[in-house]
């Protein structure tokens, strides 16, 4: 624990304390936070480092690059939802709305499940 990670968890406990949750409740909450932030953070950095050794520079030319190995596998029919994914999203190089819409998941769901 460094001063600054404690005043992160202090902010967030006194917060959702004030919503009446129990010290075990509040840090679960704030742990599953966390957890999708760091998550994420991790995934974006991961598919960077595997772009940048392979000398792509976009979204688009990755998918270029793995469209071959991504045809078999969607070929075999076992991957029905990764390819109505892969055919019909919009958003594949949007990270910022995907972060943000994730976040707001994971947020919803906290208050639907704590009634606030």
């Amino acid at each position: 624990m460094t001063p600054s990670r404690m005043a992160v968890a202090e902010r967030g406990l006194s917060v959702l304390a004030a919503h009446g949750l129990d010290a075990d409740s509040g840090m679960a909450v704030l742990r599953a936070v966390t957890s999708f932030v760091h998550g994420a953070a991790q995934t974006e950095i991961a598919l960077r480092d595997y772009q940048e050794r392979h000398g792509w520079t976009s979204g688009e030319e990755t998918r270029e690059a793995l469209a071959p190995q991504m045809r078999h596998l969607m070929g075999t029919g076992r991957c029905p939802a990764f390819e109505q994914y892969a055919l019909g999203a919009s958003r594949k190089d949007d990270r910022a709305w995907e972060f943000a819409f994730g976040l707001d998941c994971v947020l919803d769901g906290i208050a639907q499940r704590l009634g606030i």
